[in-house]
């Protein structure tokens, strides 16, 4: 089983919860609960991994909106804190993972798979707010246009 692919956690007077996700081949697996508890899981499958990806990654935006933060809260996992790989499904006719590296507030994902002879990349990086992250893009929009990428 995978590790986690989003690990959050909300804290304040009243609450003191987790909640972290994962896609597993085409299904998305959530797990959420009072820190230090097992809590609950549930799945859904969606018709590509594609698709399970972008559920995950709205929910994600949707947590860190209400004041989640990266942490972990869940039982018997440990914090990422430098590179790891995260296979996303055991099916051998799809080569597919997730690297995770966490650089202090900036957190970096790149999924990869390989379908045919086509080898996908998705990339994410969170940023402690959306300026950064605004700064950020213009850098790396700077640098690639230098070295002859053109938007289509």
């Amino acid at each position: 089983m995978s590790e986690w692919q989003v690990s959050l956690i909300f804290q304040d007077s009243k609450s003191n919860k987790f909640w972290r996700a994962r896609c597993v081949g085409n299904n998305l697996e959530v797990n959420f609960g009072r820190i230090g508890s097992q809590g609950q899981t549930q799945a859904k499958r969606y018709d590509s991994l594609e698709d399970a990806t972008r559920e995950l990654e709205k929910q994600s935006r949707e947590k860190y909106k209400k004041g989640y933060v990266d942490g972990d809260g869940g039982p018997s996992e440990t914090a990422t804190s430098s590179a790891a790989i995260e296979p996303a499904s055991t099916t051998p006719a799809a080569s597919q993972c997730t690297l995770v590296l966490t650089l202090g507030e900036r957190r970096l994902e790149l999924r990869l798979s390989v379908e045919g002879n086509a080898l996908h990349t998705h990339g994410v990086e969170h940023y402690p707010d959306a300026s950064a992250a605004e700064a950020a893009f213009a850098q790396v929009r700077a640098a690639l246009d230098a070295e002859g990428y053109r938007s289509q």
